[in-house]
């Protein structure tokens, strides 16, 4: 076990210094297909169109089984030192270690296992870029007629059984007041208003679309970003806010922007503010039934020796695109907690980077 240990460091401390933020993988693309090589792989790269290349691994004949992790980080933001790994109490420290280059190098110890025990079980491991922008990584795949029965996603989730994600919109909510001196009281303050908004907003939509069903879970609000205002004397004329929101699963995208276009509008004749609402992006969750995550979770209670948690993923994955435009059902199931993914104190148990390699060898070889 020491042995595994120390490989996980050395591997996961190599993907974390290497810098991937998303659109610039290149580099890592090439570590990633150079290691697999030297390992008596035969990788391929799919280059990816202004962004990078996936690297691909196909073993067996079948195509059962994906198991696709992402290449990309969200920048360093305010982290410190994120490039240089810290080692601390058995855990690793930088960007990208839960999100999710612990999941890459369980990917990566669980092909060494194939490769010394001459074993070629029906799957496909695919190292993609761009899940945290664009999703481009996985749309080639798509493209390319990638296709298995199943995908597994070791994204950060506790080493959860999650067999659903949920949906999501992200959207600008823009704000109009008068401007004004900043001494003269005036009630026309885009910002003040801004907030107000969002906190009616997310009164009424948690109201609207909390399920108290399998997997309950209630809306998750981020306000994100905020851009208004000239400065403290002059009363803020103009606000605008890019705000996420996720959702359950059985409530799907349309009917969320369809109740956000209602009761915005109702809140400006009300209020007598003029608000603009323009969406980002979005998509619609899931909830998968396959018999292969209960084969994932029989080995997880003999490998590890306790009872797994089946839950769904709160926030948007690769998964929503491979299932909802391939097909393909997924289950994400990784080390890592997401509490530290995107943090300043980003980090993971090398311990359940490693239990996760004995984990996917031995589902790989039960299937």
């Amino acid at each position: 076990m020491m042995e595994k240990f120390k490989k996980a460091v050395e591997i996961l401390s190599k993907l974390i210094s290497i810098q991937s933020p998303s659109g610039h993988e290149e580099e890592l693309s090439y570590y990633v297909f150079d290691y697999l090589s030297e390992i008596g792989f035969k990788p391929e790269l799919q280059e990816v169109y202004k962004t990078g290349y996936n690297v691909l691994v196909k073993l067996g004949r079948k195509n059962k089984v994906m198991v696709c992790g992402h290449l990309d980080t969200v920048p360093q933001l305010d982290m410190k030192d994120p490039f240089n790994p810290v080692i601390r109490d058995g855990r690793v420290y930088g960007r990208g270690a839960c999100d999710m280059k612990g999941g890459l190098t369980s990917m990566i110890l669980t092909l060494e296992e194939i490769a010394k025990k001459n074993i070629e079980p029906d799957v496909v491991f695919a190292f993609v870029v761009d899940e945290e922008m664009y999703g481009r990584g996985a749309a080639e795949l798509m493209i390319r007629g990638v296709k298995t029965e199943v995908c597994i996603i070791p994204e950060p989730t506790s080493m959860n059984v999650c067999v659903g994600n949920a949906g999501c919109i992200e959207f600008k909510l823009r704000v109009y007041g008068k401007s004004g001196h900043g001494a003269s009281g005036s009630k026309d303050n885009a910002i003040l208003n801004l907030y107000k908004i969002y906190n009616i907003l997310e009164e009424k939509i948690t109201r609207e679309f909390t399920v108290n069903a399998e997997y309950s879970m209630s809306p998750i609000f981020n306000l994100g970003k905020i851009v208004g205002g000239y400065g403290g004397w002059v009363t803020p004329w103009v606000a605008e806010g890019e705000i996420l929101i996720h959702f359950h699963p059985a409530i799907t995208y349309l009917k969320i922007l369809e109740f956000l276009k209602r009761e915005i509008d109702q809140i400006s004749l009300q209020s007598n503010v003029k608000i603009e609402y323009e969406p980002i992006h979005g998509c619609d969750g899931f909830i998968t039934k396959t018999e292969y995550a209960n084969i994932l979770c029989d080995v997880h209670r003999k490998v590890l020796q306790r009872e797994p948690e089946k839950r769904i993923v709160e926030s948007e994955t690769d998964a929503n695109a491979l299932f909802h435009k391939a097909g393909i059902k997924c289950i994400i199931y990784g080390p890592g907690e997401i509490r530290y993914a995107h943090s300043s104190e980003e980090n993971i148990s090398v311990k359940e980077v490693v239990d996760m390699a004995e984990v996917l060898k031995e589902f790989l070889q039960k299937i």
